[in-house]
Parts: C-alpha cells; sequence; structure tokens
C-alpha cells in the first residue's frame, strides 16, 4: 500500500469504533474523501457515512463496509469502584480475561483492565475455569477508591474497547483490536478516493455504515434509501488456515491467497461473473467461499432492500475474529480495493442482470 493509504488505516484502526459510537471513525473518513476530490460527502441521521460519485446516472451501485467494532458499555459500578460491562456484539468473554481497557469517559479515556482472581488462591477445580465465561463474573478496575470516585472518570453507559493496537508480524501480516469491519470502511473509501477522477457509467454510492454488529442497523437504513440496483459488500471472513477442522465449516481460505468472493443463494451469480471477470483481467485471484444461505453482513441487508439488489461479497480472511488479536495480511485488503475499481470502472451502464432463460 502507499504510505497515504496506509496511514489512513492505521489512523482508523487506533480511534475506538464500538458499535453505536462510531462518530470518531466517521468523521476521520469523512474528511479524508473531501480531501481527495470527493465533494458530496455526508453524515446520515443514524450516523452512517455517505458519499457519491455520478450521481444522475440511471445504474445505482452501493459498495458498503461497516465501521463498527466489537466493545462494551458501562453496565454497574459497585461501591468499591470496580465496573462491570455489558457487550456491544458479540464478545467473546474468555478472550478478553486480564486485557487492558479503554473507556471513553466523562473527560476523555479512562484505562483500566479486566482483572481475573490469581490462580493461586484458587483451588484445583476453581484453575480450570481460569477465565471467566460471563461477563458478570470480571471486574473492570480502574483504579478508583469508590463508587463516586469512578463516576467522577466515568458514566453508566460509556463505551468501551479493548486496548490493542496495530503490531505488525512477518510476511505483510498484521495483528490489531477490531479489523472487523473497520477494514471494510477503510477499503471502500478508498475505492472512492480512487474512482473519484475517473469517469463512470453508474452512480456510485459508498456507505460506512454503523451498528451492523448488533444488527446490520446502518446498512438496512442505507439502503432502504439508496435503493441499489447492485450492493458490493466488503466484509471480513474466517480465515481457515490456523486450525485446520475449521475447513469443513468454511472451506479452504488462507491469508496471502487473496480475498474470498461469497458463492450461494444470496449473492447473484451474473453479477460474480462480472466481477470475477474483472479480477481476472487484473491478474487478481479469488477464493470462492460457499455461503448455504443469507448471513449476518450488510449484503443480506441490501439484498433485501426494497425490492431487493443484486448482491457480491468480497472478504478479507481474517484469522481469530472477534478476539483482541486478529490478524490479516494487507496485501489481501489491497486486492480487494484493486477489485472495486476494475468492476466499477468497467461496469456498463446498462449490465444485464436478469437470470439466465428468463422469457
Amino acid at each position: 500500500m502507499e504510505k497515504q493509504t496506509l496511514d489512513l488505516l492505521q489512523s482508523l484502526v487506533a480511534l475506538p469504533t464500538p458499535t453505536g459510537f462510531e462518530q470518531d471513525g466517521m468523521v476521520l473518513l469523512g474528511k479524508y474523501l473531501r480531501q481527495s476530490g470527493v465533494d458530496d460527502v455526508s453524515i446520515d441521521l443514524h450516523g452512517n457515512l455517505r458519499a457519491v460519485l455520478n450521481p444522475q446516472a440511471p445504474l445505482r451501485v452501493m459498495i458498503e463496509g461497516h465501521c463498527d467494532e466489537i466493545g462494551f458499555m458501562v453496565q454497574h459500578i459497585d461501591d468499591k469502584g470496580f465496573m462491570y460491562m455489558c457487550p456491544l456484539g458479540g464478545v467473546t468473554v474468555p478472550s478478553v480475561a486480564s486485557e487492558r481497557i479503554i473507556i471513553q469517559g466523562r473527560n476523555g479515556p479512562v484505562y483500566g483492565v479486566f482483572g481475573v482472581r490469581p490462580p493461586h488462591l484458587m483451588d484445583a477445580e476453581q484453575r480450570k475455569k481460569l477465565a471467566p465465561q460471563d461477563l458478570r463474573d470480571i471486574k473492570v478496575d480502574i483504579g478508583a477508591t469508590s463508587r463516586d470516585d469512578a463516576l467522577q472518570m466515568v458514566s453508566l453507559g460509556d463505551p468501551a474497547v479493548i486496548d490493542a493496537g496495530w503490531h505488525e508480524l512477518g510476511n505483510g501480516r498484521v495483528a490489531c483490536r477490531g479489523f472487523d469491519n473497520r477494514i471494510g470502511a477503510f477499503i471502500v473509501t478508498e475505492t472512492m478516493k480512487r474512482l473519484a477522477r475517473k469517469k463512470l457509467n453508474v452512480a456510485l454510492h459508498m456507505v460506512a455504515s454503523v451498528q451492523e454488529e448488533v444488527g446490520l442497523v446502518g446498512g438496512q437504513t442505507a439502503a432502504y434509501e439508496i435503493n441499489p440496483h447492485i450492493g458490493l459488500c466488503v466484509d471480513v471472513t474466517f480465515a481457515t488456515d490456523a486450525q485446520d477442522e475449521d475447513q469443513k465449516i468454511c472451506g479452504d481460505i488462507r491469508l496471502g491467497d487473496g480475498p474470498t468472493i461469497a458463492v450461494g443463494p444470496t449473492f447473484h451469480k451474473k453479477l460474480n461473473a462480472f466481477v470475477e471477470q474483472q479480477a481476472g483481467k487484473a491478474e487478481i485471484k479469488l477464493q470462492p467461499q460457499v455461503r448455504s444461505r443469507g448471513n449476518g453482513t450488510c449484503a443480506w441487508a441490501m439484498r433485501l432492500a426494497r425490492s431487493g439488489a443484486a448482491v457480491c461479497q468480497l472478504s478479507i480472511p481474517l484469522r481469530y475474529m472477534h478476539s483482541p488479536v486478529e490478524v490479516l495480511a494487507l496485501d489481501d485488503a489491497a486486492r480487494v480495493i484493486d477489485t472495486l475499481c476494475a468492476a466499477i470502472e468497467n461496469m456498463p451502464a446498462d449490465l444485464n442482470l436478469l437470470p439466465q432463460g428468463v422469457l
């Protein structure tokens, strides 16, 4: 990736953007688009970042990546000043034991830890359950000495995320909290920037959506208003190269072997064929991934919006999803950008999406 592009990604994942509290990420991406020559940029009522190129064209294409990550909210503060959190999205509770946490407090970030009981003080049976299974069993310690002291720093309902940042691994792989799915929001933003000065045959609507992790909320509301004919969703998917047994569930998906393209009844065969053709011309390898039914991404939201869009899903293989150490290959992300740009730049205004054999 170019330095400016990589800088944007690093800046985005450094920001806390838990579901329902994505605004800092949206502002960052919106400013980047405007500085890149995309003039029609806005944040809608729900918090979605929206941008459009060539809006008068009859064929509407929506590219979407959600900007929220899993996180927490302050649920309860006890008399000693310890806090208990509730989850925002699909938190894997044992993975957060002994992790650091950042709370967006009254006057800025408040740092704390998910404290766990020392194993020395447990009997043999208790040590088998060293990592608690329920957030109600893990105290968050921010150093407060009482409930009143804690309330000087935080409020009930304040959002929080794990304090785990960007770490480069070998062979162009990176570990970071919350790649799911700030990487998708980053990709559609960078795609929009690259296409800003191109002559397009279609109206291109970009959405960095909110609250995907709690029900595809932003994707649904934006797709309803845009009413796209074509929806191109960018999300992460399960890499199965670290645990071979997962291949029987999700297929053989490997980091560094390129983005995946979803195959199944939700995804439009002719649109998939067009995207694959354009990727092939650009010498980009796509990994097919079988999905037998509608899934938990905003491709589903676009598929069902109003009379329904033809949808294609491109995903970045990700190891250790919904943990503080998600791992991906930067080359896979770069290839999604290249694939989207090739498909959209070469998409004809009269692309025939009717099924084969229609009378």
